[in-house]
């Protein structure tokens, strides 16, 4: 017997690939987008964006508020204008939200209220701009314009 067949057992090398953690690094990069319908639309809001999504039980109407303005609501004790996404885009006012989007604007939450909200959605490889079948809708941008207090107008 040689002494080449007494040592331990040896196993090809493996092709170059990354680690693991590196692959999951990858999909972490992507850009995200929370995917909502308003309407028959889709659209695709960036998590980066996204507070939190919560039920539009407690939406209370505010008389003389424009058509935009779906009402407020209280979260967790803090009062939150909710503009209605519908409203924004085709004038007229949604019938009943399905739910609503919470936006950070600076320090000051935004409500968004969505028809439905879908599931979020990671960029592809191929297409890193927008979620597969919507549109990519800067909504921070979007309600920004239309919540200005009444100093903020005079400056």
């Amino acid at each position: 017997m040689s002494s080449d067949s007494i040592g331990p057992p040896t196993t090809p090398p493996l092709p170059d690939t990354p680690p693991t953690d590196a692959v999951e690094g990858v999909e972490e990069a992507r850009p995200q987008w929370l995917v909502v319908t308003s309407g028959e639309a889709v659209f695709g809001i960036p998590v980066a964006q996204v507070r939190e999504v919560v039920r539009p039980g407690g939406v209370r109407l505010v008389p003389g508020a424009p058509p935009l303005q779906a009402g407020i609501v209280n979260v967790r004790g803090a009062i939150v204008t909710v503009l209605d996404l519908q409203a924004l885009r085709t004038g007229e006012r949604a019938v009943t939200p399905g739910s609503i989007v919470l936006l950070q604007y600076g320090a000051r939450p935004i409500g968004l209220a969505v028809d439905r909200v879908l599931d979020v959605r990671t960029a592809a490889p191929e297409d890193p701009d927008g979620p597969a079948g919507a549109t990519v809708l800067d909504a921070v941008a979007l309600c920004a314009r239309h919540l200005h207090s009444a100093e903020e107008r005079t400056r």
